[in-house]
């Protein structure tokens, strides 16, 4: 089953399994199925949908504020989901796997290659002690 997997905003790291949803609501409302507390994120801003008959998703502006991209591509209309799409909505990218736990390393290779990629390593100055 797939999942969500938030790679930079507010929530980080937090996973979303779609597993038993048909239609998942993201926003900032409590209401919603999965709720992101991003300040950039309208109250009910993104629809993930599920067709189980051919086991596809797409992606939904759910007519928000600040707008909805896939793979950098501002949507207006219901857009299929690929493994590995990156959706940005506010301050928040969340990467879309076919998998029910995403492999943290394979999307973030697939972000790199995109150059969506905005991670940054910080080395210590000295090495720790021991």
């Amino acid at each position: 089953m797939a999942s969500l997997l938030i790679t930079d905003g507010p929530a980080s790291g937090t996973t979303f399994a779609l597993e038993h949803h048909r239609v998942v609501m993201i926003g900032r409302d409590e209401k919603c199925t999965f709720q992101l507390l991003d300040p950039e994120v309208s109250r009910m801003h993104l629809q993930i949908k599920h067709n189980p008959d051919d086991d596809k998703y797409f992606a939904a502006d759910f007519d928000s504020h600040n707008g909805v991209s896939v793979n950098g591509n501002r949507i207006s209309e219901d857009t299929p989901l690929h493994d590995g799409d990156i959706i940005s909505l506010g301050h928040s990218t969340i990467a879309f796997s076919m998998d029910d736990t995403p492999d943290a390393v394979r999307i973030r290779e697939q972000m790199r290659k995109r150059g969506e990629d905005r991670l940054t390593t910080m080395l210590p100055d000295k090495p720790p002690k021991t």
